[in-house]
């Protein structure tokens, strides 16, 4: 599943205009991803400019969890 790097999105909505599912919306400025709307075709990490969205492999809450296990 994409997530979003709060720290590099600047809340642009181009990801937002893009998901053809309507699960990305725009929350306290930043992108927000419905992961039960998601349907994971990777059009909003081509189309971020800031390249805020990424993989699910890329992120760290996730890679700090499989630490722990």
């Amino acid at each position: 599943m994409p997530w979003v790097d709060t720290k590099k999105c600047i809340g642009c909505e181009k990801c937002v205009k893009m998901c053809p599912v309507g699960a990305i919306s725009i929350k306290d400025g930043k992108a927000f991803i419905d992961q039960e709307k998601c349907i994971k075709c990777g059009l909003c990490r081509r189309i971020c400019p800031q390249n805020a969205i990424r993989p699910n492999s890329e992120n760290p809450e996730l890679r700090e969890h499989k630490r722990r296990d």
